[in-house]
């Protein structure tokens, strides 16, 4: 009906009159095709590649399309009228007046969001074999407030380990560096492996909480890598959107603040970081990160160049000279006992002169 320029309101009510179904329901429905081109239809081409190899029958295939039943709440009538939760069960209106009670399973630690949040979304969906229904609510609940924390801790996520760093914001002190070590990522099947994605956003939220920092996370680009199919495969191999996506949510729920920005130039930055550092590249590049986002002109001092990059992207490109200038600096730190480069070994980085203060921080107490 979209597809022939029928319009929005003549929809819903030709819907309405040929399911009988609620409408609250017809209204869901809609909504889920109302930001499509009108040349998309529904499917699913893997269902019909099944039918067209014979693996399914005609009957099963029709149930299959025929499997989901979603209703959004509204505020205004104050929750979720077609698809309601009382207590264990869960109310379904299948007509005018007309309501089914099913029993429903819900884990206690999502109870209270439950039951503070009336207006939700429900979507029930039957499963293949007809064995039951798998139902998700979806509720948005308030995150708890945060005080602004003193540290924050840098993730750099790679192909079968996560390594991170945590630095103080005001001195750019490094505390601790360690690792995480997820290489069943690699090769686990899809419900195996968001286990395990909980399972390392657990330790991150735990170490997170006993230091008091902050979360950051790097948005890795690979499209413009030399290897940009090896990297991919890598990178979707670690799943690495569905682990910043649950750390987005999950991590404000446990009082831990989390946020991304981009990690451009932290490993070559981190390579120069690793002799005086005593670290592997890896740990060194999340150190680096962090003092990119603490104090941005000293990772550009660090990296040896004269101009802003923006969000990751450079307006100059790196100094051909810095490379000796950033290692002579970087072994200053190491000799002073403050660890703090003197005023005199302070280079002219850049051709037009761009002169920084000295990087200062305590590296020689690392807790690795």
């Amino acid at each position: 009906m979209k597809q022939k320029g029928i319009d929005r309101l003549e929809i819903l009510k030709q819907l309405h009159r040929e399911t009988g179904l609620p409408v609250r329901y017809v209204y869901t429905a809609y909504d889920t095709i109302k930001k499509l081109p009108s040349h998309i239809t529904f499917g699913g081409l893997a269902l019909q590649r099944l039918r067209e190899q014979a693996e399914i029958t005609r009957e099963e295939f029709h149930m299959r399309r025929n499997n989901l039943l979603a209703c959004r709440g509204d505020a205004s009538r104050k929750g979720n009228l077609c698809l309601q939760l009382n207590g264990k069960q869960l109310r379904i209106n299948i007509g005018p007046h007309q309501w089914v009670r099913l029993p429903i399973s819900i884990p206690k630690k999502y109870e209270p969001h439950l039951a503070n949040s009336p207006f939700y979304m429900v979507a029930l969906r039957r499963r293949s074999d007809c064995s039951g229904y798998d139902a998700r609510i979806t509720v948005e609940i308030e995150e708890p407030k945060i005080e602004e924390p003193k540290r924050v801790m840098m993730l750099d996520i790679n192909s079968g380990h996560v390594d991170f760093s945590v630095a103080e914001k005001g001195n750019l002190k490094p505390v601790v560096f360690g690792r995480f070590n997820c290489h069943q990522f690699l090769d686990a099947r899809q419900g195996k492996k968001r286990i395990l994605i909980h399972c390392l956003v657990n330790k991150v939220r735990n170490i997170a909480k006993h230091y008091r920092a902050e979360v950051v996370a790097g948005r890795m680009k690979t499209l413009h890598s030399k290897g940009r199919r090896k990297t991919n495969r890598k990178a979707y191999g670690m799943n690495q959107f569905r682990l910043r996506q649950i750390m987005d949510y999950k991590l404000p729920l446990n009082g831990v603040r989390y946020y991304e920005r981009s990690e451009a130039y932290t490993s070559k930055v981190g390579a120069k970081l690793v002799e005086p550092l005593g670290l592997d590249v890896h740990k060194a590049a999340a150190y680096a990160f962090a003092i990119k986002v603490i104090d941005y002109p000293q990772f550009l001092f660090l990296r040896g160049v004269r101009a802003d990059e923006g969000d990751g992207i450079p307006s100059v490109g790196l100094n051909e000279g810095s490379g000796s200038t950033i290692l002579h600096q970087v072994q200053c730190l190491m000799h002073n006992e403050l660890g703090t480069m003197p005023s005199e070994a302070t280079p002219n980085l850049g051709k037009g002169g761009w002169l920084q203060e000295p990087f200062q921080t305590d590296i020689l107490q690392v807790k690795v």
